[in-house]
């Protein structure tokens, strides 16, 4: 029998009855899906299609929060550089970084790297995975020496409804300074009685910590003050390098030297300073040359070093490896930290709640 042109055309019509588009796939489904993917797959799936791309925003600290520390390395070269991320099973990503021609990578905050001109004297922030960009304008304040020791904090205003850049030049500089992105911004500064070691945002506030051990609190609207956080059990000791980590509900001062390894946590309940070695027991603390640290818990791991083998790895202090679990590399990426900065949802603790007080 002959088919014809028009019974053909029954037939193909016929044989779509029933299927369905991969982008009307059940988003409990696709949440399956996506949770099982690394994070380069995961990047990759967002940028399919709209529906696909909704499910993945709509779940991005749920995935980025499930998954383990990167390796970061930037090349040294002036006019265009490279960034390489290196997951746990040594799967590696390389992205072009753009605006970084003439640039220096000084730091890394909420997923962004921090670039410094070196003539122009602006910052850029560029997310790597997701190529978003941040522009803040000249700064006008002296620099001595522009470096590794830069301690940046990226955090939305909703007050100002913009992006604002804090920053502490370096180590034990006495002044902070501050910015919104764009074209209006401006850089504002306030200053320190005593050197001041560290800065970081935990649960929405700015905390810093000078060389007399003392914790201010930073809020940067209606004016920028320093406010002291009276404190108990203040460690007198002769600190080297201490400075601010996290971990989802607790903060902790830690300080690193050599073998030597000290941790404290900071109970803003109490307001005290605890010193716990429950803490070097339960946690791997990710540090490195730039402000890029974090002490997570490795619940779901295999032991850290196993994990890490290439990465200079000792227990602090004269430990056991089960304790102290300290991890160093020049530079971390982590993606619990990397910013949904497509959408509302800032991510954890990106929303600086102090600026509308």
């Amino acid at each position: 029998m002959v088919t014809t042109r028009s019974k053909e055309r029954k037939l193909k019509k016929s044989d779509n009855v029933g299927s369905a588009s991969w982008s009307n796939l059940s988003h409990d489904l696709l949440l399956l899906i996506i949770m099982q993917v690394g994070v380069f797959d995961f990047i990759a799936f967002s940028g399919v299609c709209r529906a696909w791309r909704s499910v993945a925003l709509c779940n991005w600290n749920t995935f980025m929060g499930s998954k383990q520390p990167m390796r970061l390395s930037i090349s040294a070269r002036l006019n265009k550089k490279e960034c390489y991320l290196e997951d746990h099973t040594r799967r590696k990503l390389e992205t072009t970084i753009p605006h970084s021609s003439g640039r220096m990578c000084v730091g890394l905050t909420c997923g962004y790297l921090i670039f410094f001109g070196r003539k122009t004297r602006d910052f850029w922030l560029v997310n790597p995975l997701t190529r978003k960009e941040l522009h803040f304008p000249g700064f006008p304040f002296v620099i001595s020496h522009i470096s590794t020791h830069v301690r940046g904090i990226l955090v939305f205003s909703p007050s100002m409804s913009a992006w604002v850049f804090v920053v502490l030049t370096h180590r034990f500089s006495n002044g902070i300074s501050f910015s919104i992105a764009g074209k209006q911004g401006k850089w504002s500064y306030i200053s320190s009685i005593s050197p001041i070691r560290d800065l970081h945002l935990f649960k929405g506030k700015i905390y810093t910590i000078n060389t007399d051990n003392d914790l201010f609190e930073l809020k940067l609207n209606p004016l920028p003050t320093l406010t002291l956080q009276r404190m108990e059990n203040i460690p007198w000791s002769n600190f080297r390098y201490l400075g601010f980590i996290s971990s989802g509900e607790s903060l902790y001062a830690i300080d690193i030297f050599r073998d030597e390894f000290e941790a404290f946590e900071l109970d803003l309940t109490e307001m005290q300073w605890v010193k716990t070695e429950s803490a070097l027991g339960e946690y791997a603390f990710f540090v490195s040359d730039f402000k890029c640290e974090a002490a997570i818990k490795p619940d779901t791991w295999a032991h850290p070093c196993t994990q890490y083998k290439m990465i200079n790895y000792f227990g602090g202090g004269g430990r056991s490896t089960k304790s102290g679990r300290c991890i160093f590399s020049n530079m971390w990426y982590f993606p619990h930290n990397c910013l949904n900065d497509n959408g509302g949802d800032m991510g954890t603790g990106a929303v600086l709640n102090t600026l509308d007080e």
